[in-house]
C-alpha cells in the first residue's frame, strides 16, 4: 500500500468519525430538546461548555505524543497517565466547588 492510499484511508476513517459523531451528538440533543423544558436544556448547554473546558485540559496532546513516540516507556505511560489523573481530579473539585456556590 502506497502512502497515498494510507492517506486517503486514513482520512476517510477521519472523516466517518467526525461524521458519526457529530451526527450523534445532533440526534441527541434534538431527543433531548424534545424531552427537557427550555430551563433544563439551558442547564445542559451550560454544562457542555464546562465539559468541553475540561476535556481540553485532560486531552491536552500528552496521549497523542505517546502514540507518536517510537519507543515509549513504562515512565512515559505513568506519566501521561498521572498527569491526566491530577488534571481531571483538580478540574472536578474546582467544577464541584463552582456548583456548590
Amino acid at each position: 500500500m502506497s502512502l497515498k492510499e494510507k492517506t486517503i484511508k486514513g482520512l476517510s476513517w477521519s472523516f466517518i468519525d467526525q461524521f458519526l459523531r457529530l451526527f450523534l451528538q445532533f440526534f441527541i440533543g434534538i431527543i433531548l430538546a424534545r424531552l427537557l423544558t427550555p430551563e433544563e436544556y439551558g442547564i445542559i448547554g451550560l454544562l457542555a461548555i464546562f465539559f468541553a473546558f475540561s476535556n481540553a485540559f485532560t486531552y491536552s496532546g500528552f496521549h497523542e505524543a505517546l502514540i507518536r513516540k517510537k519507543d515509549p516507556t513504562d515512565e512515559d505511560y505513568s506519566t501521561v497517565f498521572l498527569f491526566n489523573v491530577v488534571v481531571s481530579c483538580f478540574l472536578l473539585v474546582t467544577l464541584f466547588k463552582c456548583a456548590s456556590d
